[in-house]
């Protein structure tokens, strides 16, 4: 684990080089930051088929409106996801185990090695931040779970922890301020992780329980 630079300047350096055909995942899509980022940065790498999935059907409508991905499904990642064994060539999932309890986020990350082929990418704070539920009145946006550097290492990532995208520190020092101000902490470190998948990892999984073992070995305390 390391810390340096922001979550933006990081992740373009852990999607491939060349993206033309490529089928990437973006797990809880949300209002489409992953996927405006994913069209907007990614210009010159070529054109990739954009899946999204999620859970709250004003968002999943928004998106379709909005046409930046080339598919959507909604439904839970929770449960099983409806793609076959290495669909996808990166999947990325950006701000959303902390809105899980920790084996569900552990089950999501155990389905996403089987329908992925060569990267998963997660992003989540560090540590537990209180969050205000019915956001965009979206149910699940409570945030019900922390997840550490070390967590993640365990599960096989590798971690980098960066401050989120205010680069000023004026700006940062105000916000900060305004938090306080109304009880809140500012979430202002964020864990970034990747793991890089092998098709041998996942030809003996069965969704609902590799979980189990990982979460009596972290033994993990859910807030």
């Amino acid at each position: 684990m390391s810390h340096a630079g922001t979550e933006d300047k990081l992740l373009p350096s852990l999607f491939p080089e060349n993206l033309e055909g490529l089928r990437i995942l973006d797990v809880g899509h949300g209002l489409g930051q992953t996927g405006l980022f994913i069209r907007s940065e990614f210009v010159e790498r070529g054109w990739c088929e954009l899946y999204g999935i999620d859970i709250h059907p004003t968002y999943h409508e928004l998106q379709k409106k909005i046409a930046i991905y080339d598919e959507l499904y909604l439904g839970d990642a929770r449960e099983r996801l409806p793609y076959p064994d290495n669909y996808f060539h990166t999947s990325i999932v950006q701000h959303v185990i902390e809105h899980m309890l920790h084996r569900d986020g552990v089950r999501l990350l155990t389905e996403l090695i089987r329908v992925t082929q060569n990267r998963i990418i997660v992003t989540t704070p560090n540590g537990y931040h209180r969050s205000d539920p019915g956001r965009h009145g979206n149910t699940f946006s409570e945030h019900l779970s922390g997840w550490s550097p070390k967590l993640l290492e365990r599960l096989g990532y590798q971690t980098r922890v960066v401050t989120k995208n205010v680069n000023s520190r004026m700006l940062q020092t105000i916000a900060r301020l305004l938090f306080k101000l109304q009880g809140k902490i500012w979430e202002n470190q964020v864990i970034v992780a990747w793991k890089d998948v092998e098709p041998s990892q996942f030809s003996t999984i069965q969704h609902g329980t590799p979980q189990t073992a990982v979460e009596a070995k972290l033994r993990i305390n859910e807030k």
